[in-house]
């Protein structure tokens, strides 16, 4: 079992300060065909929601996306988040938005990520109140709009002990097999009414399509037959051969 936090009054990050729920939050966001000002308008919303002395971390995958979006996330990361600890993780190819998103989790420190697609802005409030949700219910995996917008805030540890997504797997079938094996685990899956985001043109197909912890094809609702269920220990032998030709880049 992957040590955290749980079911504890935790500190804040930032020295002398009172607890607050997102300064325990780190926010993942995986960039593969975005256009340039759905990425700035995304960091924009982020920073405005989060405030000037949010701490926590931004992590910005780069999912084999073009030049000329690269070189709009990096630029968008950069104008923001001055406090916070920023990274840009760079795939050598497109591994698929589940993938990403398993090596973001692990690369994370937080408490809690939220997982963001690039398409997607944030309602004000929504990653306080999906946190706290979260923060107040200790049995909970994620906590999600009640629409699907590409958007969700997980428990990190508990998404790790999982095994996260099957990174062979895509949108909702991701998320519908993380959805079985967190329910078998005894784990709660949280939709919050008064949070909601608005999301940008065609949607990416990828695991943060959709957190309703159901399928809705039947090719959705089962893992293929001729492999073993995903899990912990399957995730903890992909990471370093996935991890191999990562490069990571840390903003100053």
């Amino acid at each position: 079992m992957t040590p955290h936090l749980e079911g504890r009054l935790r500190p804040s990050r930032r020295a002398g300060a009172t607890h607050d729920p997102l300064d325990l939050l780190d926010v993942a966001v995986v960039v593969s065909r975005q256009a340039p000002w759905q990425l700035a308008a995304l960091q924009a919303a982020l920073a405005a929601d989060l405030s000037e002395e949010w701490c926590g971390g931004v992590l910005v995958v780069d999912d084999g996306a073009p030049a000329t979006t690269a070189r709009a996330a990096r630029a968008a990361l950069a104008d923001h988040h001055v406090r916070a600890r920023r990274t840009i993780l760079t795939l050598p190819r497109r591994l698929g938005t589940t993938a990403a998103a398993d090596l973001a989790m692990a690369e994370a420190t937080g408490v809690h990520v939220a997982l963001i697609d690039a398409a997607t802005r944030p309602d004000p409030g929504t990653l306080r109140a999906l946190t706290t949700a979260l923060e107040d219910d200790h049995d909970a995996l994620w906590a999600a709009p009640r629409a699907a917008t590409g958007l969700a805030v997980f428990r990190r540890a508990g998404f790790l002990d999982l095994g996260g997504f099957d990174p062979e797997l895509r949108g909702t079938a991701a998320v519908t097999d993380l959805a079985r094996r967190a329910t078998i685990e005894g784990r709660r899956l949280l939709t919050v009414p008064d949070a909601g985001a608005h999301r940008d043109g065609r949607a990416d197909h990828g695991a943060s399509r959709r957190f309703r912890g159901r399928g809705t094809r039947p090719e959705d609702r089962a893992t293929p037959p001729h492999r073993r269920p995903w899990s912990g220990s399957a995730l903890a032998l992909w990471l370093p051969r996935a991890r191999r030709a990562v490069v990571r880049e840390d903003l100053v």
